[in-house]
C-alpha cells in the first residue's frame, strides 16, 4: 500500500443543504493521510464538491483505492458510485489505471464495536435497551441488511439488555422505541456515517426521554475501518 503511486478515494454522500454532512469523510481523510499509507487520500461526493464524476482528476496515482462511506449496500454503492465514476465492478482498469472498488464501511464487522462505544458515550448501561437507528428504504430491501447484521453482533456481544434495530424510512420506525423498550432506558445509536440532515432530523423529531449517541460513522475507529477494507480489497 506503501508503494510510489497509490491514492485512496473516500466516496461519500454529501448534501446541500447541511455544510456538516461531508464533515466526518473530510476528518477520516485528513486520518488516513496523516498515516503516509497512500501517496494521495482524495475525497469526493454525490451531493457536494469535489464530485464523484471528477473524483480522479489531477490523480496521478495508477493505482487507486476507492471506498464508499455509506453504512449500507444499496443503490448509492451499487449504482450512483459506480456510474459516476465510470467503475465495471470490483476491480476497473482504464487507460493504464487499476481501480479497486471496495464494500461500503458499514458493512465492517468492526462497526459493531463502534455502535457498542457509541452507546456507551451516551452512557448505556449493561440493563439498558439500545436502539440501532437506520435509514432503510422500502425501495431496496437490502438496504437495511447491514443495520440487522451490526445489531445481530451486538445482542451476541451480550453487553446490553436489548438491541434493537430502528428506522427512519421503513418500519419499524423510531417511534416505536417507546413500546420496543418495554419499559428501559433506551439508547440510540444513529448508524449513519455523517452527523448530517437525517440524524439532525432524528434528533428533533425523536421520542422524548431517549439518549441520542453520537452517529456511528463519525467514530474515529472508522479511519482503521477504511484501511482494512482497502487491504482487503488488495489482497483480493
Amino acid at each position: 500500500m506503501s508503494a510510489m503511486g497509490t491514492a485512496l478515494v473516500l466516496a461519500g454522500h454529501g448534501s446541500h443543504l447541511n455544510a456538516r454532512s461531508g464533515e466526518a469523510v473530510r476528518a477520516h481523510a485528513r486520518a488516513l493521510a496523516a498515516s503516509g499509507a497512500w501517496d494521495e487520500v482524495l475525497v469526493a461526493f454525490w451531493k457536494e464538491e469535489p464530485s464523484l464524476a471528477r473524483a480522479l482528476d489531477g490523480c496521478a496515482a495508477s493505482d487507486v483505492t476507492v471506498v464508499p462511506v455509506f453504512m449500507s449496500e444499496g443503490y448509492f454503492t451499487g449504482e450512483v458510485i459506480p456510474a459516476e465514476m465510470g467503475l465495471d465492478g470490483p476491480v476497473t482498469h482504464h487507460e493504464g489505471r487499476t481501480v479497486r472498488y471496495t464494500r461500503p464501511v458499514g458493512v465492517h464487522p468492526a462497526l459493531a464495536g463502534i455502535v457498542v462505544e457509541r452507546a456507551l458515550e451516551a452512557g448505556a448501561a449493561t440493563d439498558d435497551a439500545i436502539f440501532v437507528l437506520g435509514h432503510g428504504t422500502r425501495r431496496n430491501s437490502g438496504s437495511s441488511n447491514a443495520v440487522h447484521e451490526q445489531v445481530e453482533r451486538v445482542r451476541a456481544a451480550g453487553r446490553f439488555a436489548e438491541v434493537i434495530a430502528v428506522f427512519t424510512d421503513q418500519e419499524p420506525n423510531i417511534a416505536s422505541i417507546p413500546e420496543l423498550a418495554g419499559g428501559r432506558s433506551a439508547v440510540v445509536v444513529p448508524f449513519f456515517a455523517s452527523e448530517g440532515w437525517h440524524v439532525g432530523q432524528v434528533a428533533a423529531n425523536g421520542v422524548g426521554a431517549v439518549r441520542y449517541a453520537d452517529p456511528a460513522g463519525t467514530h474515529p475507529g472508522i479511519a482503521a475501518v477504511i484501511t482494512e477494507l482497502a487491504l482487503e480489497a488488495a489482497r483480493a
